[in-house]
């Protein structure tokens, strides 16, 4: 195996966790009900505090592989898996459109971003 396959292999290799996250998201939002709380407050809190953190994992995952392999230039090594996870919120939402049961959200979205935007804001060394 030559040096340049050897690298796109393992380039192609490191998606993997974000692809793994990804299904994980897809099998839970193709759920009818997930668990919660009875007291809507609650439920609300740990639901949207959810997809913060599965979509923050979500970015960070898509972000590892674009920082070590160096993909894109600048800015584009962080607006590029940033455009990736939230293309990927849109898609869960219209996914739970199909689910019984389950409806979808631009609310969502927004949270899901929010999580994206938070690694960003770390890496920065803004929070």
């Amino acid at each position: 195996m030559s040096k340049k396959t050897k690298n796109i292999f393992n380039i192609i290799i490191s998606f993997i966790p974000a692809i793994t996250w990804a299904g994980a998201i897809f099998y839970l939002s193709a759920q009818q009900t997930l668990p919660g709380f009875t007291i809507d407050i609650w439920d609300f809190l740990l639901k949207k505090s959810a997809h913060i953190f599965v979509y923050a994992v979500l970015y960070f995952l898509l972000l590892l592989p674009f920082q070590y392999y160096s993909l894109g230039k600048g800015s584009k090594r962080w607006l590029i898996p940033l455009f990736i996870a939230v293309s990927y919120a849109i898609f869960d939402e219209v996914h739970q459109s199909f689910t019984p049961g389950r409806h979808p959200s631009l609310r969502d979205v927004g949270f899901d971003t929010l999580g994206c935007s938070l690694v960003i804001f770390k890496k920065l060394g803004y929070i």
